[in-house]
């Protein structure tokens, strides 16, 4: 932790969104947060501290996803399947649940996750999954819009959030409407209405019962475009808002590419 604190500015700024330097190290140090996320870290120191816990990170992905696979095993997948929106099929004896995250089709059952009738071996898609099947929906969605500094939870890293994925969004088709629009409709997103007064709209399903709407403002004379990303005021029922955090900064990089 001192070695990745050694490399940070020290000002206690905030704008990775910790309250200072050495909280901000210590969740790098836990593999909860990345070094890129502090906009003032050399890109050299950036590269090296990646190297040298790229190993931790993962081993701590693949440890998480691996306590939550065993509690799959307990769980009941047609129970799950009717509170989230999956589709249950029981074949040979074993039921499971089949359904879509960012239009990819998926089983889960009680031996873990598939994709084409492979077994998944990407440690998040199966974090992901597996606690949006095991928290069942508790309560319903509301239909009301909060963007990701509304949860308590994600309140301080809102700022990282915004740099790392709505700003992305805004630069990429800044003065590009049409190319917005397009790459929505590429995405399987379909165009809405809300509270909000934006240029355009649009609504994803990155799991059957979490939609992610996208507002987007054209740039004018004064401003360059900008973009917010919102989700369901009960959105934290049906995933822990950790991972929908970074759900939308996986969907953002799709969206971008």
């Amino acid at each position: 932790m001192i070695d990745i604190y050694k490399k940070l500015p020290g000002n206690n700024c905030g704008e990775c969104g910790e309250s200072t330097c050495m909280a901000f190290a210590l969740k790098v140090t836990s593999a909860q947060r990345k070094m890129s996320e502090c906009p003032y870290v050399k890109q050299e120191d950036e590269v090296s501290v990646d190297q040298e816990s790229v190993v931790t990170i993962e081993n701590n992905y693949k440890r998480v996803s691996r306590e939550l696979e065993k509690e799959i095993k307990d769980i009941d997948l047609k129970e799950a399947a009717d509170a989230i929106g999956g589709n249950y099929d029981k074949r040979n004896g074993r039921g499971s649940i089949r359904l879509k995250m960012m239009n990819k089709e998926y089983e889960v059952n009680n031996e873990g996750l598939f994709a084409d009738a492979k077994y998944v071996e990407h440690s998040w898609s199966k974090i992901i999954i597996y606690d949006y099947v095991r928290r069942k929906g508790e309560i319903p969605l509301t239909g009301d819009w909060v963007s990701m500094g509304h949860f308590p939870d994600a309140a301080s890293h809102s700022k990282a959030f915004q740099k790392n994925a709505e700003d992305k969004i805004a630069e990429k088709f800044n003065n590009d409407l049409t190319g917005l629009v397009s790459r929505c409709r590429e995405l399987e997103g379909f165009e809405t209405i809300g509270k909000l007064k934006a240029d355009y709209i649009c609504g994803f399903k990155l799991l059957p019962c979490v939609p992610l709407y996208l507002c987007f403002w054209e740039a004018d004379d004064e401003y360059s475009a900008s973009c917010k990303l919102h989700v369901d005021r009960n959105a934290e029922a049906y995933l822990d808002i950790e991972y929908l955090a970074y759900l939308l900064e996986w969907f953002v990089k799709i969206f971008v590419e």
